[in-house]
Formats: structure tokens, C-alpha cells, sequence
């Protein structure tokens, strides 16, 4: 037999081997959330379509006051402390500014508004890492460095959350600062990417948020969330329930990795009633 069919031999019972390997039932501790899956195509089109928003908004004196207060903000949020009454001072400001904005432009003028403060930061923003000087990049970004670092979305100096979660996020502080609910105005993929990183990778979220957050991420549209919830139970010192809920899946999609997650949370189980 020449060099070659010997390696050929080898590589075929390695993989040979490699799979009966997998197709022993094996326990795995199911400790680790499903990643958040974000269609890619869902992804690009909510882009294009935040881009063409942002740019039917008119230049105008409205506009700039709504931006200043907004900046304004930012600044106050990255050079804290400052007093309240600056706060609901600054707030009330905004509300007329708003009121101002939608008279001069018709009320679709403020999500073009919002598009366009989304766009702007992610330029600015970049990957999360570089210093900012000039006074409208640091009130742009204000305190949001501290949300993403809080919700595990910059991990060691690392961006590692998807750009869509990122924009999801920052669009809800813009809403909150501007007096609208957090999830006002999006899409269901940005509801997939917001909900979805904070029930999934929000470690910095208390459980019960997560659980909920989980059931708005379900509701998007978002993938997964059968196994995620299953691994909710775990963390709730639910292993049965947890495990019925993995066997079921592994029985519909006939995953070796949900069985094995199955049989990990079955083990627990028995553990607990020990």
C-alpha cells in the first residue's frame, strides 16, 4: 500500500472512531446559552432602510436644537455628577424641541431624527475602543460605553456583540432620553437583536428581566428560545423540568448536542433529589 492510501486508511477510522464517539449518549453539563442568531438578510434591509429614514429628515433650526439638547444630555451622562434639576430641566427642553420638530416637519420627522443620531454613532462609535475629543463625538456617545460593558456586550476592551444588537441598544437609549418607550419604533429583527442579547448574554441583567426579555425575544421571532428557557429552569433550580424540556427538543430536531443536554440536565436532577 503506497503513502498516500495508508493516510487515507488512517483518516477513515479516525473519523470513524470520531463518530462513534458522538453517537454515545454523553452527558453535558447544559450550563451555556444558545447564541443570539440574527438573519443576516432581516440584518442588512433594516440597515438600509434605517439609512434611507435618516436621510428624508430636512437641515433646520429644530433639528439642531433637538441634536444640541441631545448632545447636551451625552455630555452630562460622561462627565457625571450633575443635579437634578439639570435633568428635568434639560428634559422639559426636549419635550418642546420634539413638539417644535414634528409641527415644522410632520411627526415622521422624529424617527428620521432617530435614524440619523443611529447612524451617526456608528461612525463615530466604531469598534468601542478609540478615545473621543470632540465634544459632539463624546455627547453622542455619552454613558453608552457603560450600558454595553454592563449587558456583557464589550468584553475585555472587545466589542463583541452584533452591530444590529448595537444599534438595538442605542436606539432604545435615545428613545428613553427623548421621553418614548425603549423598544418605540423598532422592527422585529431589532426587537430580535435587543431582546434576544439581553436574555441570551445579559449577564449584568437581573434573572427575572432575562426570563421576560426571553419571552419578547420569542415573540420577535427569535431563535432558540425552547433551549435558552430550558437553561432558565436550571438557573431557577428547575433540573427536571429543564430536562423534559431538552429531551423534547432533542426528540423534534434530533440534535446529538440537545440529547447530551438532555442527559446533562437529567443528571442534575438526580443530583438535586440525592
Amino acid at each position: 500500500m503506497t503513502e498516500s492510501g495508508i493516510k487515507l486508511v488512517l483518516w477513515v477510522v479516525a473519523a470513524s472512531l470520531t463518530a462513534a464517539m458522538l453517537a454515545i449518549p454523553q452527558p453535558v453539563d447544559p450550563w451555556e446559552m444558545p447564541s443570539l442568531v440574527l438573519g443576516r438578510k432581516a440584518v442588512a434591509e433594516e440597515v438600509r432602510r434605517n439609512e434611507a429614514l435618516a436621510a428624508t429628515l430636512s437641515d433646520g433650526e429644530e433639528v439642531d436644537r433637538l441634536r444640541a439638547l441631545f448632545i447636551g444630555h451625552g455630555l452630562a451622562e460622561a462627565k457625571p455628577p450633575y443635579l437634578k434639576v439639570d435633568y428635568d430641566s434639560r428634559q422639559a427642553d426636549i419635550y418642546h424641541a420634539i413638539k417644535a420638530l414634528e409641527e415644522k416637519q410632520g411627526p415622521e420627522a422624529f424617527g428620521a431624527m432617530r435614524a440619523r443620531a443611529i447612524d451617526d454613532f456608528i461612525h463615530i462609535f466604531g469598534d468601542g475602543t478609540r478615545q473621543r475629543e470632540a465634544e459632539d463625538d463624546i455627547g453622542a456617545v455619552g454613558g453608552f460605553r457603560g450600558i454595553l460593558e454592563k449587558y456583557g456586550a464589550i468584553y475585555r476592551e472587545v466589542l463583541i456583540a452584533p452591530e444590529m444588537t448595537v444599534r438595538a441598544l442605542y436606539k432604545a437609549r435615545w428613545n428613553l432620553i427623548h421621553r418614548v418607550p425603549a423598544t418605540n419604533g423598532f422592527s422585529s429583527i431589532e426587537l430580535q437583536a435587543y431582546w434576544g442579547w439581553l436574555a441570551l448574554q445579559g449577564w449584568g441583567v437581573p434573572l427575572p428581566e432575562r426570563m421576560d426579555a426571553l419571552v419578547a425575544y420569542r415573540d420577535a421571532g427569535g431563535a432558540n428560545t425552547q433551549e435558552a428557557a430550558a437553561l432558565f429552569d436550571l438557573l431557577e433550580q428547575r433540573p427536571e423540568n429543564a430536562a423534559r424540556l431538552l429531551e423534547a427538543l432533542y426528540l423534534e430536531e434530533h440534535e446529538l448536542r440537545l440529547r447530551n443536554l438532555a442527559l446533562g440536565a437529567f443528571h442534575a436532577a438526580r443530583a438535586v433529589q440525592r
